[in-house]
């Protein structure tokens, strides 16, 4: 752990953001000076806690909602001491919110503020607009850093209808970038075509390779309650222990999200069939306008009979009949030229997008802040970095 300690310290003196870290942070003082939240729009801008009981249905009210940015997903997982939910109205009306994790960084008496794609700030009903984004994270920013005197990072969420939008508003704002992600690509199928729609937008080698998956006899269906629950577990399990993976899912937090009396918090589970036996799983988020693929399992027997392509062939079609949902998040691959790429671009197809995801970004009230804020983030990046070969094992990658 030292080694890693210091291998991050010598890297994170290297770089040239902390070179530059005073000019930035004087960049940064004066842009959260020069444009205050309410100034620059015009309207009564206010900025709430929200209690937990509250959150999710806050949350719920916008078309962005996504599970890390619930309450009910994030409290398994930290203490609520752990946890604060900002609440951002614009003239008595809810037009934003996020959920931030909080760090204390020991003897230095800091507080680093972090949120994992937030806000939410696409209310469902209206029209979306950067304006409101920039405003959202403006009267965040102002309550974090300059009322509380603390380091606020953020990592924007890839959003496939406004792209790099929501990271040149946090640029503007004063953010600075940290280390770009190794494996950035983040792939998003359009869900709200007709079945034969989506199926021609398949490449041709995925529509041969879905052939092949019925006329196998594969059938996949959605699961429910705890015996559904139970079946995605032991097939998760099973195949964990038998490829000896380290898992680093939060897998745990799953039977609680299905425990919530709001029916859209619950994540939907499916699960593909040969003569009843179940050869591969998904779980799928699905509380905004944007499905999540959250985890996945496979059997032995899944890749000869094309499992993984029946498996999301249901799943589209399944989110094809909501009508509140527009695209399906498949997540990362791992790398641009390994078999997983293929198959998500082939899934994807034309009508889908292929988007870098961003990293994280961090502002502070001050240089010490600042120099503090980034040097915990740098110790978890490279914490994460360390474990990135294990996490790209992880069977949690359909279609494999």
């Amino acid at each position: 752990m030292q080694l890693a300690t210091d291998r991050m310290l010598a890297t994170a003196q290297g770089s040239e953001h902390d070179r530059d870290l005073e000019s930035w942070m004087e960049d940064s003082a004066s842009s959260m000076a020069d444009n205050d939240g309410c100034e620059a729009t015009g309207a009564d801008v206010r900025v709430e806690d929200i209690g937990a009981e509250d959150w999710d249905r806050l949350v719920l009210e916008f078309d962005d909602a996504v599970q890390e940015q619930l309450q009910s997903f994030n409290e398994v997982r930290r203490a609520p001491e752990q946890l604060r939910r900002l609440a951002v109205y614009a003239n008595g009306e809810p037009v934003g919110g996020i959920l931030l994790r909080l760090v204390k960084v020991p003897v230095l008496g800091l507080t680093i503020s972090s949120s994992r794609w937030g806000p939410v700030w696409r209310r469902s009903g209206k029209a979306a607009s950067i304006e409101t984004l920039e405003m959202v994270l403006r009267a965040v920013t102002d309550e974090v850093c300059r009322r509380n005197k603390g380091s606020l990072m953020i990592m924007p969420r890839p959003d496939p209808d406004f792209q790099d939008a929501p990271v040149e508003a946090l640029q503007r704002i004063g953010f600075r970038g940290m280390a770009p992600l190794a494996n950035p690509l983040r792939y998003f199928a359009r869900v709200d075509l007709s079945p034969d729609d989506l199926r021609a937008n398949f490449s041709q080698k995925w529509r041969y390779n879905l052939k092949k998956a019925e006329a196998a006899g594969l059938k996949t269906e959605l699961v429910e309650g705890e015996a559904g629950l139970q079946e995605i577990l032991d097939l998760y399990h099973e195949m964990l222990a038998r490829k000896k993976f380290v898992d680093y899912s939060p897998i745990d937090t799953l039977a609680h999200r299905l425990s919530s009396p709001l029916e859209r918090l619950r994540p939907r589970m499916f699960v593909t069939r040969k003569d009843g036996v179940p050869l591969a799983m998904a779980v799928v988020d699905c509380c905004g306008d944007t499905a999540s693929y959250l985890y996945g399992a496979t059997a032995d027997d899944a890749l000869p009979t094309r499992a993984g392509y029946a498996l999301q062939w249901g799943v589209l079609r399944h989110l094809s009949h909501d009508p509140a949902m527009r695209w399906y998040a498949l997540g990362g691959a791992g790398s641009a030229t390994g078999p997983l790429h293929q198959f998500k671009r082939g899934l994807v197809g034309k009508a889908g997008v292929i988007l870098d995801e961003r990293p994280a970004h961090i502002i502070a009230s001050g240089r010490y802040e600042a120099a503090v804020g980034r040097l915990v983030m740098a110790v978890r990046d490279t914490r994460d970095r360390l474990r990135e070969p294990l996490a790209q094992l992880l069977p949690v990658r359909f279609g494999r």
